[in-house]
C-alpha cells in the first residue's frame, strides 16, 4: 500500500545531522531532474544524526522503457514526515539486515525503498544509540493512519463513515487534501517477466505445478498465484497486453486465466491497486491449495 520505486533508483544522500529534519536527494530513471527533500523527522537510531548515501540498480543512460510512465505523476520536491528510515544496522528498531526508507509526503503519500546493505554508505557518525530513544512506534501508527485517511478522500469514502486504522492507532478521518494519487506499483517488472514459464510449459503437471508470482489485494481477499504466461500482440507483432494463468483465491478457489490489463484495472475496497508479494517464493499449487489436488496424489498412488 504505497509508491515502491526501488527498481527506478539511481541513487541518493539523505541527511539527518540536523536532528527533527531529513533532507537531501535522489535521482530516478525516467526522471530528468533530482528529486528533493524536505521532511520532518529522525533516522532510526543505527543512523540517527548522520548521513547516508546510496545507489540503485537503474541505469541513468538507459532507462528501461517503462521508468517514464512509472515515475509519471512523482513529485519533484517531497515534503511531509519521516516514516521509519533505517540502513538495517544494529540496534534495529524495526527491521534488521537491509535498509529501509519510507516517508509520507503531500503529493505522494507514501513511499518506500528497500535496498541490500552493499547499496548504502553511512557518512558521519551517528547519535550513540543509548542517547536516544527509539523510533516511535505510535508515531509511526498515526502517520500510517492519517495516510489511509487520505486514501478514504481520494476515494470519496463519507468522512462521517471512516475510522483509519494504523496497527492500534485510529484517526477519524478529516477532509485534508487528498494525495495526487493511489498508484500502483509495477506487476510485471522484467526481472520477474525473465523467470515466468510461457503459457502452457506446466500443462499437464496438476498439483506439480509452481506459483512464480503473487498477487493480492491489500484492502480485500482476492489473491491471484501465477504459474505461466505469454504476451499478447496486435496483427503488427507489438505487445498490447499479458496472459496470464494460475490458482484464484477469490469467492472460490479455481484454475483459470487472468490479462495484466485486467489486474492493472481492479481496485479493492478501499480502492486500492493489486500489489505484488514482494516477499514471494515460489510454491507448487499443491502447497498453495492443497484441498484442490488430493485426488492426483491418490491417482500417482494408484500408479
Amino acid at each position: 500500500m504505497a509508491w515502491r520505486p526501488t527498481q527506478y533508483l539511481i541513487g541518493g544522500e539523505l541527511d539527518n545531522t540536523h536532528l527533527g529534519k531529513v533532507t537531501g536527494w535522489m535521482r530516478f530513471a525516467g526522471m530528468n531532474d533530482k528529486v528533493m527533500f524536505d521532511l520532518q523527522g529522525d533516522f532510526h537510531r543505527d543512523i540517527r544524526g548522520a548521513k547516508i548515501r546510496f545507489t540503485g540498480d537503474a541505469a541513468e543512460t538507459d532507462p528501461s522503457a517503462d521508468a517514464e510512465e512509472y515515475m509519471k505523476g512523482f513529485a519533484l520536491h517531497h515534503i511531509g514526515k519521516v516514516g521509519d528510515m533505517t540502513a538495517g544496522l544494529p540496534p534495529a528498531d524495526y527491521v534488521a539486515g537491509y535498509c529501509y526508507l519510507e516517508w509520507y509526503g503531500e503529493e505522494n503519500g507514501r513511499v518506500v525503498i528497500e535496498l541490500e546493505p552493499t547499496q548504502v554508505e553511512v557518512i558521519g557518525t551517528p547519535i550513540p544509540a543509548r542517547e536516544s530513544y527509539p523510533a516511535s512506534r505510535d508515531t509511526q501508527k498515526r502517520n500510517m493512519a492519517e495516510f489511509l485517511d487520505d486514501i478514504a478522500a481520494e476515494t470519496n469514502l463519507p468522512a462521517e463513515r471512516v475510522v483509519c486504522i494504523g496497527g492500534d492507532t485510529a484517526v477519524t478521518a478529516v477532509r485534508r487534501m487528498a494525495n495526487d494519487r493511489v498508484r500502483g506499483m509495477k506487476l510485471l517488472p522484467h526481472e520477474i517477466r525473465k523467470i515466468l514459464p510461457p503459457l502452457y510449459a506446466q500443462d499437464g503437471k496438476g498439483g506439480k505445478a509452481i506459483a512464480y508470482i503473487k498477487y493480492f489485494t491489500p484492502s480485500g481477499s482476492w489473491t491471484w498465484y501465477i504459474t505461466e504466461g505469454s504476451p499478447i500482440s496486435d496483427e503488427s507483432g507489438k505487445e498490447v497486453d499479458f496472459h496470464f494463468f494460475g490458482l484464484v483465491d477469490g469467492q472460490d478457489k479455481e484454475l483459470g486465466y487472468v490479462a495484466l490489463s485486467e489486474l492493472e484495472s481492479v481496485r479493492g475496497p478501499m480502492g486500492l491497486p493489486i500489489e505484488r508479494d514482494l516477499w514471494w517464493k515460489p510454491k507448487t499449487l499443491e502447497e498453495i491449495a492443497p484441498e484442490m489436488f488430493r485426488s492426483d496424489e491418490r491417482t500417482e498412488g494408484q500408479g
